[in-house]
């Protein structure tokens, strides 16, 4: 468990590194790479531009990066920290149960495990840097029930994140 907890430590450490480095990007929590030896392997965000519904589906559709967004089951603890007030949560409360998603506020979060690599976290790192300049493919059209984003007119080539399709043929 020692070697586990030293590969989440590395990969956290190098992911927050790299992050801070990007425009437009907030990190929650602790960011200093010195001390995620004291964090687990999770790093809420926002990028401040683009809505968190988005980002989630061009990282999932465009970059094949799997990451969550939302509240995360912890609605009141994320908009306290998104430092909503009383009235701005009362209005995203009557709009969510208007079944409307479409402004509801939240994060993206990235965690790592086991299996992730150090190019695992730069190929992330690249993945927010395009999103957050603007450079993606799709046109995304939001589900006002749920909030998320699905593309239209334009799908990922998937042969290319599913290396073993080539070499089955």
């Amino acid at each position: 468990m020692d070697q586990v907890a030293a590969h989440e430590t590395e990969l956290t450490a190098h992911a927050l590194e790299k992050l801070q480095a990007i425009h437009g990007i907030h990190i929650f929590g602790d960011q200093n790479p010195n001390h995620a030896a004291d964090r687990v392997g999770v790093i809420p965000l926002l990028l401040t531009h683009i809505s968190h519904f988005k980002a989630a589906a061009i990282l999932g559709c465009e970059y094949g990066i799997g990451v969550r967004s939302g509240c995360f089951c912890a609605h009141p603890y994320i908009l306290h920290l998104l430092g909503l007030s009383r009235e701005e949560v009362k209005a995203v409360q009557k709009r969510m149960l208007a079944n409307d998603r479409s402004n509801m506020p939240g994060m993206i979060r990235v965690s790592f495990g086991l299996y992730n690599t150090l190019d695992d976290v730069d190929a992330l790192v690249a993945a927010f840097q395009h999103v957050a300049d603007g450079e993606y493919h799709g046109q995304y059209i939001q589900n006002i029930a749920s909030g998320e984003y699905t593309p239209i007119g334009w799908q990922p080539e998937y042969e290319q994140y599913l290396l073993w399709h080539k070499n089955a043929n």
